[in-house]
């Protein structure tokens, strides 16, 4: 049984500490607006005051919060987390920062060791323990870590630090792009009067297959569930562009895609699912 502390409850968060729970470990809670532990804490879990109270003893010290600013608050805020964390405890950062922010919090944080190790799947991902899993940091760490990750899912270890923080900013924005893609490209068939589901027959036989498989319920509208709101995804796209003029490159494939993210938030979808942005474009696009 391993000690840990759960920082940041929405969704995914919950979702973590209550696989955790269920699997026999001592989990502790905290987030920063009150109210969403009532579930995890009638199951078992222990509830923190403060973010430095609910990782005075843990093991390993959970993340996942918002954005950069978010994780910066959990910590090094007001009775933030790295005031009270044990240099024998480990912080397994699993939230979408970005490398950038990963080496600032590691230096900060440091002798405490950080993994980064941001996730692609969603709440229904974690609750059957089949999240992927993109870790960077010291392998040794990662070693000692790897049967408590492998409980969410597939751990997968990358490199150094920020390995897995840029690869999830990579995986995000292809994954952007492409449903950018298929909407302006079912636009296209729409109005050439081709059937959705000729369509998208005809694209899962070529290179988008894989995002034809996954995705063909909410592309059909039979699905209409939130994983992963859009305004979170073109989030992401901003710390991808960061990381992208930080390394001298350009990302102009995913820059026209969040253009038309923009265009489907500016018309009130940011809390939908990523995916409805499919629908939008071609509700919309008459370019």
């Amino acid at each position: 049984m391993t000690a840990v502390a759960v920082l940041g409850l929405g969704a995914m968060g919950r979702a973590i500490a209550a696989r955790l729970l269920g699997e026999g470990h001592d989990v502790r809670v905290w987030n920063r607006t009150p109210g969403r532990d009532e579930e995890l804490v009638a199951a078992g879990a222990r509830r923190a005051a403060t973010a430095a109270h609910a990782v005075g003893d843990a093991e390993v010290v959970i993340t996942m919060v918002t954005d950069p600013s978010a994780l910066e608050d959990v910590l090094f805020g007001p009775d933030g987390a790295a005031s009270a964390i044990s240099p024998d405890a480990t912080l397994i950062e699993m939230s979408t920062v970005g490398p950038t922010e990963i080496a600032s919090v590691a230096e900060q944080l440091a002798p405490v060791p950080v993994l980064d190790a941001p996730v692609l799947g969603s709440v229904p991902s974690v609750e059957s323990g089949t999240l992927v899993i993109f870790v960077g940091g010291e392998r040794e760490v990662f070693d000692r870590h790897a049967d408590l990750l492998s409980l969410l899912g597939t751990p997968m270890y990358l490199g150094g630090s920020g390995s897995g923080a840029m690869l999830k900013l990579v995986n995000n924005a292809a994954g952007t792009a492409a449903l950018v893609a298929v909407g302006e490209l079912l636009a296209l068939t729409d109005r050439a009067g081709i059937d959705p589901d000729v369509a998208l027959d005809s694209m899962a036989a070529g290179p988008l297959a894989s995002l034809i498989e996954r995705w063909r319920p909410r592309l059909s509208g039979e699905d209409h569930a939130s994983y992963f709101r859009l305004a979170l995804a073109r989030k992401d796209l901003a710390l991808a562009f960061d990381e992208a003029e930080r390394n001298g490159t350009e990302l102009s494939v995913a820059r026209a895609a969040a253009d038309r993210g923009d265009e489907a938030i500016e018309a009130g979808l940011g809390d939908e699912d990523f995916g409805a942005i499919v629908a939008f474009l071609r509700s919309s696009d008459t370019r």
